[in-house]
């Protein structure tokens, strides 16, 4: 036999060897069902629905920094003119889940109001303070609701702020920095002012915050 011929077969034997191997990877992988596309694309839907953890970073990664505004259209009977003001809001990276979609964070607040009250038919300059500690649940990145426990006035007292958060439009859709809230804003206090009754107030706020 000619060194032509050995050199035939010696190609063909490789070439049927390829041809098995091929044949035994093909084999090996598993075949796409049509029930794993549909497990893949429920997982693509409750992606959106899903609070995905930040990657960490610098020092400040996760934490974020707010200022909340609101206009007040309701208040107790001490009240006359509804404190104007703003709150500043931190929030930490440090919480948990609490479910499928459902965060809590812990965050720290600290405002400063300027409004008139009335006792004994004698005016009274109001200037409420509000510092607190507390957190804000969010689920699906779009209901927001944050409750602070501390000091209102000059008395014990509660902040909270509930509404929308528009996230996932100015994070993900335009991806700015910053993330808008809207939605009711409340105070109580046992003390608004040194020597008098409870109260509180109540209105509609507006929140900026922006992660580092």
């Amino acid at each position: 036999m000619s060194k032509s011929n050995y050199l035939k077969i010696i190609l063909s034997m490789l070439f049927g060897l390829g041809l098995l191997f091929a044949q035994e990877e093909v084999s090996e992988e598993e075949p796409v069902t049509e029930e794993a596309q549909v497990d893949e694309t429920q997982a693509e839907e409750e992606e959106l629905l899903e609070y995905v953890e930040d990657t960490p970073g610098g020092a400040l990664s996760g934490f974020s920094l707010g200022f909340t505004g609101s206009v007040g259209f309701v208040n107790g009977e001490f009240i006359t003119d509804t404190p104007v003001g703003g709150s500043l809001v931190i929030s930490t990276p440090y919480g948990f889940k609490l479910g499928e979609g459902l965060r809590f964070n812990l965050s720290l607040t600290f405002g400063s109001y300027s409004g008139t009250a009335s006792e004994a038919d004698n005016d009274l300059d109001l200037g409420p303070a509000v510092m607190g500690i507390g957190g804000n649940l969010t689920i699906a990145k779009f209901i927001f609701a944050e409750g602070h426990v501390g000091t209102v006035g000059d008395g014990t007292g509660l902040r909270g702020f509930a509404g929308v958060s528009l996230e996932r439009i100015m994070k993900r859709s335009l991806g700015l920095p910053v993330n808008v809230l809207v939605g009711g804003e409340g105070f109580i206090s046992t003390e608004m002012k040194t020597g008098y009754n409870d109260s509180y107030w109540g209105g509609l706020g507006v929140r900026i915050d922006y992660s580092f």
